[in-house]
């Protein structure tokens, strides 16, 4: 854990300073000599730090080949040239967390005084704040489903756990959980936020590293959560563009089977990634560790986390409330709540359905039933006065089925039909799974 966070410290230092310091060079700016120690130092960090000893062999090999065959000498200028190496390495084993940059103004954290360390630090954090530390969303859905999507697991433990205590506390009475990670692409160690859905600590997964020479363990911290344990049903959404940290969280819920992944095959890029200098201004962004999953004990590397229910990403969404609240349904224990999760069914329904009734099936409906709600069509659409409202504003009406409509975001409409085939009477069906009468006048 140290060691990944030293790392991060690194690259938030590195990218603090860059700014202005980039200057591209359009001529012959590396003689034979410094090109040989460019690529001699590029190889000795890929042996020494990369996860996969035997491909940082085949990558130092294929390297020195092109060297010999002058290859790198056609490139004119560093961002060629560093864009080059990386393609290079990436023909030999493609790794998404991989890069070479040409950044001749970084310098190492050691280089730095304690107030140029501090600078950078604040600069970011700011910048994590600004962006509310990438959560983005957190609502209730039909059916008390709590959703909660966020864009990246922060750097910025500590300082943002007010932002996520307060989050996950506003869900915390929900009946499942639904966690969107189809726009989060990583970030920092996850295990702060797995902690909240834990009620002991549990071994999430272990980290090989080739700098420590040893494995490290994850585990969830219950002692950090300030005593929010959320332990109803997980869901996590993914897509093509999760990867990372969020792999790491998804593929660790799902092996402990304390969530369900719902969506598309992750990205597939898993390594922990640290920055090292190789000299004349140019830096190896160079994956050092990798994790393993602890009930699989697999990476995920170039594989992704396969989801249990295979979904496209803009239809995840809908897929998870459709599982959830099938499953609350059959475990309802009262017919009240049994309306109330079919209440979240229609509402889900109409999403889908998103066409009305044709005119003639409408007209059936039109009338004022007991408390003056008056039901009207108009260019084929079937509208409501509702006086318990207001009477002022009018309701359009949103078809579930061919008599069952969302009226408003509290009630539905069920139109009933009598013996003699006339719909003499509705009922309003409430959110919380109550049901009203009413009589046409």
């Amino acid at each position: 854990m140290k060691i990944r966070s030293h790392f991060i410290i690194v690259a938030l230092v590195f990218a603090s300073l860059s700014n202005g310091f980039s200057q591209e060079r359009t001529t012959d700016f590396l003689n034979d000599r410094q090109l040989s120690a460019l690529v001699d130092s590029l190889c000795q960090s890929l042996k020494t730090y990369y996860v996969y000893p035997d491909k940082a062999t085949d990558m130092a090999e294929f390297l020195n080949a092109q060297l010999k065959r002058d290859v790198y000498k056609k490139y004119k200028t560093p961002t060629e040239l560093a864009y080059k190496l990386g393609s290079d390495i990436a023909h030999t084993y493609p790794d998404a967390h991989m890069q070479i940059v040409f950044e001749p103004g970084l310098r190492p954290p050691k280089e730095l005084s304690l107030a140029e360390q501090k600078e950078a630090y604040q600069e970011q954090l700011a910048a994590e704040r600004e962006n509310n530390f990438n959560l983005k969303k957190v609502e209730i859905l039909p059916g008390n489903i709590g959703y909660f999507r966020f864009d990246g697991f922060t750097h910025y433990i500590e300082e943002a756990k007010p932002t996520v205590f307060a989050a996950l506390s506003f869900l915390s009475n929900t009946k499942a959980l639904i966690l969107d990670l189809r726009f989060n692409g990583g970030g920092s160690t996850i295990t702060q936020f797995s902690s909240y859905f834990f009620k002991q600590k549990t071994h999430l997964y272990d980290q090989v590293s080739t700098i420590s020479k040893d494995t490290l363990a994850f585990n969830t911290d219950p002692s950090s959560t300030d005593n929010l344990a959320l332990l109803m049903p997980i869901y996590i959404l993914t897509s093509k563009n999760t990867a990372s940290a969020a792999e790491a969280f998804a593929s660790s819920m799902q092996a402990l089977n304390r969530a369900v992944v719902i969506g598309d095959t992750t990205q597939g890029a898993s390594h922990f990634t640290g920055f090292f200098p190789l000299g004349q201004g140019f830096i190896a962004k160079i994956p050092f560790a990798r994790p393993v999953n602890t009930a699989t004990f697999k990476d995920w590397e170039r594989v992704g986390v396969i989801p249990d229910f295979m979904a496209p990403a803009p239809k995840a969404l809908q897929k998870a409330q459709e599982s959830i609240l099938k499953e609350l349904l059959s475990k309802a224990k009262s017919e009240k709540e049994k309306r109330a999760i079919t209440w979240g069914i229609h509402t889900l329904k109409a999403e889908e359905v998103n066409v009305n009734p044709p005119t003639s099936v409408l007209s059936n409906y039109i009338g004022t039933f007991s408390g003056g709600i008056c039901f009207y069509v108009e260019e084929g659409e079937l509208l409501c006065k509702n006086p318990e409202r207001g009477g002022t504003d009018t309701f359009k009406l949103k078809a579930v089925t061919s008599h069952i409509f969302l009226l408003d975001e509290n009630a539905q409409v069920e139109f009933v039909k009598d013996a003699s085939g006339h719909y003499s009477s509705l009922n309003l069906l409430w959110k919380d799974g109550n049901i009203t009468k009413k009589i046409k006048e």
